[in-house]
């Protein structure tokens, strides 16, 4: 079901949950369709696409969903999780793009391939084409979260290439909708995860520990909730960055740092296993008391 399709629609329409939903069902049946994917009455469900004018067909799309296509980006999305920008660039490349691609699938696409270039040390302007691809033509209105990534990415590449100053404000608007997100599905989830990891560590740079504190804080809550371990390895790890820059207890912050490299392990993410590891190298130079 394609309930963001569902929210896009809504907001393009410009209707508050309270406005679709009155004389159909309570706004918190819808809230809980929206934010949780907990489906109403199929009576209710007509409804409520009729008012927006949404067919089933759109709400139920026969698509890539269960393509070969489809399950590269699944594989790309899962080396994004561990970190492996090689991988991601090789099997997009071998992917390729195609006029019969989706809006949806051509966002994801652009949106890994971004993400690949900018983490992965790529030209910078590769980097921003692929955002600018979400962010003016197929989601202009950012009505959608690949929207948020984009901005994110773009304020990742910046950083990447040295211009922290212009990533400001691409991470400054993110950090305003980062609590506006919902969690539908475990990709939602690892992208919302991805948003709030990125910026923290840009205001962890800029030396702004409150913020970037405040955001791993959140980040925690939602692997918690949902019971995911991916980013949990890296959200530890800047947390325990913060702390030693701002001359926290130094028994605390080895704690921290063994912990971020038990959920590394667990994840398979070697890359932080290393920087974890150098971390640890350069404590043990100091006495534990």
């Amino acid at each position: 079901m394609n309930i963001e399709g569902f929210i896009e629609k809504r907001k393009r329409m410009h209707f508050s949950q309270a406005e679709l939903a009155q004389g159909i069902c309570t706004q918190a049946t819808l809230s809980k369709f929206e934010r949780n994917g907990k489906v109403p009455s199929f009576r209710i469900l007509l409804k409520l696409c009729d008012r927006l004018g949404l067919t089933l067909n759109e709400l139920f799309p026969v698509d890539q969903g269960n393509s070969d296509r489809q399950a590269v980006l699944d594989s790309v999305e899962n080396h994004l999780l561990q970190e492996r920008y090689p991988e991601m660039l090789r099997e997009l490349a071998e992917l390729g793009e195609s006029p019969t691609d989706t809006a949806r699938f051509q966002m994801r696409y652009y949106f890994l391939r971004g993400y690949a270039t900018a983490l992965g040390g790529g030209d910078l302007t590769r980097a921003l084409a692929d955002f600018a691809q979400i962010l003016e033509r197929l989601d202009a209105g950012n009505h959608t979260m690949f929207s948020v990534l984009a901005y994110a990415g773009t304020g990742i590449a910046y950083d990447q290439a040295g211009e922290a100053d212009r990533a400001e404000a691409y991470f400054n608007q993110v950090a305003g909708a980062i609590r506006q997100l919902t969690f539908r599905n475990r990709y939602v989830i690892w992208r919302a995860l991805n948003v709030v990891y990125y910026t923290a560590e840009y205001y962890s740079r800029r030396q702004e520990f409150t913020v970037s504190d405040d955001l791993l804080s959140y980040g925690f809550q939602i692997c918690a909730r949902y019971h995911v371990t991916y980013y949990l390895a890296r959200i530890t790890y800047r947390h325990a960055l913060n702390l030693l820059a701002q001359r926290g207890d130094l028994d605390e912050i080895r704690a921290e740092f063994r912990d971020a490299a038990a959920f590394a392990r667990l994840n398979g993410n070697h890359r932080v296993q290393l920087l974890i590891a150098d971390e640890l190298a350069g404590l043990d130079r100091y006495p534990t008391d």
